[in-house]
């Protein structure tokens, strides 16, 4: 905890190595358990079959082909598609299976309660009304926690009402400086998670 802030996907690159060892298995095999735990038939990390169903990632050369079921993210990519902080491809029935699961209240010393208690406690301060906690973004004094993918993706919870909010998309499709049109949907978004239902 400190003043400041600087969000990094290094933490979570390393968390994703550090598992796979401690495990002494691959994290997309890893990831794979927990999301067959969860009924998340359609979650897997890439590189995923062309389908009307997948999003077209991105063009990474000028004049080459545009990627399709690809990680866009290059380090994800120099990890082989699989990292801790990319490279995930998932449905939106998918995405609600999974913030349905981190809202459905477990026992209080349930190893998914304490995570999720102490993710959400504030860390530092981002500006006013906003901290970041482990993982997440907070708003509304905490009553909201969201985490944003750089390609656009986001999963917004709220534990005491049980609402959850995610959007799907690929802001970076056609070229990565279309991430500026997001802030208006994602303002959007958390005054909609924050509202009285």
């Amino acid at each position: 905890p400190g003043a400041g802030h600087r969000y990094i996907n290094r933490g979570f690159i390393l968390l994703g190595l550090a598992l796979a060892h401690y495990r002494c298995r691959r994290l997309d095999e890893l990831a794979a358990e927990l999301w067959q735990h969860l009924d998340m038939t359609c979650t897997t990390y890439g590189p995923v079959p062309r389908s009307a169903q997948v999003a077209p990632t991105e063009q990474r050369l000028t004049g080459g082909p545009r990627l399709w079921g690809m990680p866009h993210d290059d380090n994800a990519a120099l990890l082989g598609g699989v990292a801790g902080h990319a490279g995930v491809f998932t449905t939106p029935a998918d995405l609600a299976a999974f913030a349905t699961h981190l809202l459905t209240p477990h026992a209080a010393g349930a190893p998914l309660s304490r995570w999720l208690a102490h993710s959400m406690q504030p860390q530092a301060a981002i500006e006013p009304g906003l901290d970041r906690g482990l993982a997440w973004i907070l708003a509304d004094e905490g009553r909201v926690a969201y985490h944003h993918g750089f390609t656009g993706t986001s999963l917004y919870l709220a534990p005491a009402t049980g609402r959850y909010l995610a959007i799907c998309t690929n802001a970076v499709y056609h070229h990565q400086d279309n991430r500026t049109r997001l802030a208006p949907l994602r303002t959007l978004a958390l005054k909609a998670i924050t509202d009285e239902p």
